[in-house]
């Protein structure tokens, strides 16, 4: 795949230039990826290692990664477990920054990579700030603004805040009749608690929503200060939750035309099971961005059925199609943050290939720092579904995005604002 980038700093190559003679046909180019490969969410670390596997395969099949001096070296990766457990990616990050890696590429949810990212070096060049000096490029962990924290972590993810917007326009303008809302949330995953409460309600409400109580004595509703207070009777779980019989009755209660289930695949699925036996039928199901996946198809297609959720993923360009037939050829799934990591290894080539790195063991710092601005330099590039922008003051990128819906055991594309 060609990826085009732009306004690549030509100073960052002359630090890859000063030892281009240490490599040979024979050097190595490693990087590392991780991501959950243990616990309820472990199928998302199992994509994205398929999905890094099949790219990394598809670069050396093609040459390699050119290095300054005009020979190829061979990409290598490792994968490593980090389990959506804080101390367990701070751990792994470090690990990894200590070796020769260059570049990294995870982790898996966002309650993690914001305590990992708080380890790295707040801002480059500052000498008193001894934090991590590795340049991550993030696949996976899509909360809001976590790329702040660090100038040396960058993220390949959605924009939730401008694709959750756009949808509820889209529901409000087709389906007028359509005017309630109520949900849930896992409150204690970082990515469900953090959207539903600042932005999925939030755009609803702005594009002309009502909340409608569900209120049940033990529901405390109790997910994020600071936002619209109708968020107190809200129907919350937790993600080790396998009974959801309380909320689901107040799912009922509310009566609400439009049901939220912000939530990953495995309390997704719980959750609509137990709305399917108590017989709530809502006018719409709204899901969260993460259970736009294979997982939820496999759990519970027929539950799913009507559901609706923004993604950055659908294999409806030839790239994507290819990139999910090889996503299953090494035992995962393509979906939006899967497909992201075919994306980070095909950016990072370009990358190294244009600021311009020597390969040699010793130059380890000097080129993560090559990497790190030339990523950060970056306004451009292509993704499989088409062009990426990025906002270069926040690290983060803006991505093309559909709406699918759950339609007979699979996931459909009703609209696509591209």
């Amino acid at each position: 795949m060609d990826y085009n980038l732009k306004s690549i700093a030509t100073c960052v190559a002359t630090v890859a230039i000063m030892a281009a003679g240490a490599a040979s046909a024979e050097s190595v180019i490693n990087i590392a990826g991780w991501g959950a490969q243990s616990g309820p969410l472990r199928s998302f670390g199992v994509n994205s290692n398929a999905v890094i596997q099949a790219a990394v395969k598809r670069v050396n099949e093609e040459g390699g990664i050119r290095l300054a001096d005009g020979t190829m070296a061979t990409l290598a990766y490792e994968y490593h477990d980090s389990a959506c457990n804080a101390e367990q990616a701070i751990a792994v990050a470090r690990r990894v920054a200590s070796s020769d890696v260059l570049v990294g590429i995870g982790p898996t949810c966002s309650g993690a990579a914001a305590a990992m990212f708080g380890v790295f070096q707040k801002q480059v060049d500052d000498a008193s700030d001894t934090g991590l000096q590795l340049p991550i490029l993030t696949d996976t962990a899509v909360r809001n603004g976590l790329a702040k924290i660090s100038q040396w972590t960058f993220r390949n993810t959605p924009n939730e805040p401008a694709m959750y917007d756009n949808l509820w326009e889209w529901i409000a303008t087709n389906q007028p009749d359509l005017k309630t809302i109520y949900g849930g949330t896992e409150t204690d995953q970082g990515h469900s608690n953090g959207t539903y409460s600042k932005v999925i309600v939030q755009a609803a409400i702005r594009h002309g929503f009502t909340w409608a109580p569900g209120d049940l004595e033990g529901l405390t509703g109790d997910i994020a200060s600071g936002f619209e207070a109708v968020l107190d009777s809200s129907a919350n779980w937790l993600q080790a939750d396998t009974n959801f019989a309380v909320q689901a009755r107040a799912f009922r209660k509310s009566g609400a035309d439009v049901l939220i289930v912000s939530s990953h695949p495995f309390t997704t699925c719980g959750m609509l099971k137990e709305m399917s036996r108590q017989r709530i039928e809502p006018g719409l199901i709204v899901g969260l961005t993460s259970s736009s996946s294979a997982e939820v198809m496999k759990g519970c297609p027929d539950e799913a059925e009507g559901m609706i959720i923004p993604t950055s993923f659908a294999p409806i360009t030839d790239a994507a199609a290819e990139v999910a037939a090889l996503a299953n050829e090494n035992g995962g799934d393509a979906d939006l943050h899967s497909a992201a990591a075919w994306e980070n290894v095909m950016i990072i080539k370009q990358v190294i290939e244009a600021v311009g790195i020597t390969g040699d063991a010793s130059m380890v710092a000097q080129e993560r720092r090559a990497i790190r601005d030339g990523l950060e330099a970056l306004t451009e590039t292509e993704g499989l579904l088409g062009t990426i922008t990025r906002n270069q003051a926040e690290g983060e990128a803006l991505k093309p995005y559909v709406f699918v819906q759950a339609q007979a055991g699979g996931w459909v594309v009703v609209h696509d604002p591209r």
